[in-house]
């Protein structure tokens, strides 16, 4: 039968090991066979293996073959990858170191000569300094002289400015005659006194040459006699051609004080006004107006024309500041040109430098992450590596792993601690050895199959810390066919009540009234079912489900009761019974996975003696199981750890030390592990002492089990002595 289900399957093992395995399975069988005698004649206990049970069991063995290979196989890739990344790390840090020192040379010369240049640029910087001291003297001189000039000038402007009515007046006046009022004027033989006196007053300013000067009444008023000048001066000046345009462009510069003194003999004369003088003509009205206008801005200008002259000789001071301004500041500014030019090396050779230190730093940084991760990695790498080398001798010993685990949990639920050490040791282990099976020496099954932060878990949920409850939480969790609890004393049933509790576990029983709706729900939405107090049968109606007769329809997985119901793979059942010794038949067996939760002495009294401090010391009680739970959560915590830090070293693209992020995680993630394993020391030395201090009280606990297991045993007398587990921890 072996041969047939086992021969086409792949193994990595070689033909001849397989056969021996085939052989082996045989042996298997018929030597549970013959151990269910000796069980039966020792213990008077019924148990039964049929051909459905030896099936089962060459199923289990494939299936967790196939699933511990590919464990192997996975963890074989991840820690060989993990340590080629390790290795390539290696390598890569001595190029780097290599790197580093080339790098750290060209950083040293390019400092060496960026202080060079700093030392140049420090004492072209002085000399430009002294420059633009120079420069600031003279530009302070220059803007002071300009802001003088501009003073002066504005003075001066302010000056002319109030000349400039005079002159606008004159023009104005000059504007104002026309060529035709000058011949009129002129055709006078004896013209009026004012209009001879007017032309005199023209005469004086021109300078035109007169007659000896005398003076004469005019009605009541004694006025210069101007009549003289008029036929022998005035006519002559007004027969000129471009007599009003010489007025226009009269040269107002020649005019001096005793010009005007000579003027103030007419002007002083009552009736010389334009008003007056317009009566007796146009021409001579503009004449008065443009002499009286000459003389005023004489005295304006007598005024302005110094300040002029010196706003000129400034200008041409200023003229010649500005030109030294201007050599100062092209040659301050060729010094600062070359300033510059140095200053654009220096930055350039700064940004080098920076560039190289950056560089150099960055390697710096690269390497001396990833020498800690390295250095912190060592221990790992001593394992991986080992570990790695074993990989082959691994995969070859699943052969007889496999076995050993496939038929502890197959066969050996319904036995007792006694039987199944000596089964696994004489039959299973013992026959492995004999036939030449690859098997690891001294297999512990129970940590073959479940992680020590597993066991934690079902602990902190109620399952007993001894080792026979541990292999049955192992049965109960791995077996192929569904577990049916021999649980007298209700430890299974509570284990199994708060560790599904939070897969919202349906507790029933056969003779419940809504058991088949209960059933058909928990089938269909894949909730965990517990069917409680069976008695030495099971519904037939079961039958379906223990067999697992499941078809695919459509997308849908269905089950056939008495209808079609849908089924969820996530879908679990427990039986228990509280039957001390029931007797199953061999078709029920056969369907089933029976184990025997029965409570052993070691278990017992560990849980009585746990009562017994929680009563005397509850703080330490309490203290304790709060250890237990942070141990579970560290275990838990490392483990998932250390498979972090293999997952993402394995899985990392490129070079690992390009990937600084990764390097950051990855060291996090081991300094993590660290702080967690030494959290787990510190727990451990903990519960040393805990433990030291509650063995005081286990003789106590040890005399309390032996009366247990001694009153249990009235009952094979008459069962009118039965005494529950419960009863007695109320009495206790």
């Amino acid at each position: 039968v072996s041969t047939k289900f086992i021969g086409d399957f792949a193994m990595a093992c070689s033909d001849e090991d397989k056969f021996k395995l085939q052989e082996h399975m045989g042996h298997v069988h018929v030597a549970v066979t013959k151990a269910c005698r000796e069980y039966f004649e020792k213990f008077r206990r019924n148990v039964y293996v049929t051909p459905k049970s030896y099936l089962s069991f060459i199923e289990g063995y494939k299936d967790l073959y196939t699933r511990k290979l590919s464990d192997v196989k996975v963890l074989a890739e991840k820690i060989n990858s993990g340590l080629s990344k390790l290795f390539e790390a290696k390598n890569d840090v001595k190029t780097m170191q290599v790197d580093l020192a080339v790098k750290n040379k060209d950083l040293a010369k390019a400092q060496t000569e960026a202080a060079a240049l700093l030392k140049e640029i420090s004492a072209n910087t002085a000399i430009a300094e002294k420059e633009k001291a120079k420069v600031n003297v003279i530009v302070e001189g220059v803007t002071a002289k300009a802001e003088e000039i501009a003073a002066v000038k504005q003075d001066a402007e302010e000056d002319l400015k109030k000349a400039q009515p005079a002159m606008d007046a004159a023009v104005a006046a000059l504007n104002s005659i026309k060529a035709s009022d000058i011949a009129t004027v002129k055709a006078l033989k004896k013209p009026p006194d004012l209009i001879a006196r007017i032309l005199d007053a023209v005469l004086v300013l021109r300078q035109y040459p007169m007659s000896k000067i005398s003076w004469h009444d005019v009605k009541g008023l004694q006025v210069i006699n101007a009549l003289e000048n008029w036929s022998a001066q005035s006519m002559k000046m007004m027969g000129e051609s471009g007599f009003l345009g010489s007025l226009m462009n009269f040269p107002k510069e020649a005019i001096n004080d005793e010009t005007c003194e000579f003027l103030d003999a007419y002007f002083d004369s009552p009736d010389f006004d334009a008003e007056l003088a317009a009566k007796a003509s146009g021409a001579a009205a503009g004449l008065c107006n443009w002499c009286l206008a000459m003389k005023t801005y004489h005295f304006v200008a007598k005024v302005v024309e110094p300040k002029i002259a010196a706003m000129r000789v400034a200008e041409a001071d200023l003229k010649v500041a500005m030109k030294e301004k201007n050599d100062a500041e092209e040659v301050m500014a060729g010094v600062q040109a070359k300033l510059d030019e140095m200053q654009a090396k220096f930055d350039a050779a700064m940004a080098e430098k920076q560039r190289l230190e950056d560089d150099a730093a960055a390697t710096q940084r690269k390497m001396d992450s990833a020498t800690a991760l390295i250095n912190a990695l060592a221990g790992e790498e001593i394992r991986w590596t080992e570990q790695s080398k074993q990989f082959d001798l691994q995969i070859q010993r699943l052969t007889g792993d496999c076995a050993l685990a496939s038929s502890f949990v197959s066969y050996l639920g319904p036995f007792n601690k006694e039987f199944r050490d000596l089964l696994c040791q004489r039959d299973f282990y013992g026959d492995c050895a004999a036939r030449g099976i690859p098997i690891t020496e001294n297999l512990d099954v129970t940590r073959f199959l479940v992680e020590e932060s597993e066991i934690g878990e079902w602990n902190l949920q109620g399952l007993p810390t001894d080792e026979l409850s541990i292999q049955n939480g192992i049965m109960v969790t791995r077996a192929t066919r569904y577990p049916v609890l021999v649980d007298p004393q209700g430890q299974g049933v509570s284990w199994i009540k708060n560790r599904e509790e939070a897969n919202q576990l349906r507790v029933t029983g056969l003779g419940e009234k809504m058991f088949r709706n209960h059933l058909e729900d928990c089938l269909s939405y894949g909730k965990p079912m517990l069917i409680e107090n069976i008695e030495e049968e099971l519904d037939p109606m079961l039958d379906p489900v223990l067999e697992k007769r499941v078809v695919r329809k459509g997308k849908n997985l269905i089950i056939q009761l008495d209808k079609e119901v849908d089924f969820s793979e996530s879908f679990a059942m427990f039986c228990t019974t509280r039957l001390p010794n029931p007797h199953y038949s061999p078709e029920m067996s056969a369907k089933v996975t029976v184990i025997d939760f029965t409570v052993t002495a070691v278990g017992l009294e560990d849980q009585l003696l746990g009562k017994l401090i929680l009563k005397e010391k509850h703080e330490l009680e309490e203290q304790r199981q709060a250890l237990v739970e942070e141990v579970t959560m560290y275990k838990k915590k490392i483990k998932q750890l250390e498979d972090d830090l293999l997952y993402r070293l394995a899985n990392s693209t490129g070079n690992l030390l390009d990937d600084v992020e990764l390097i950051d995680v990855l060291n996090n993630t081991k300094q993590t592990a660290q702080d967690v394993n030494e959290k787990l020391a510190t727990a451990a030395d903990t519960n040393v002492k805990i433990t030291e201090a509650c063995e005081e009280y286990r003789p106590v606990a040890h005399r309390a089990t032996l009366m247990y297991f001694l009153i249990a045993e009235f009952a094979t007398c008459d069962v009118m002595y039965q005494t529950s587990l419960g009863q007695f921890n109320q009495l206790y």
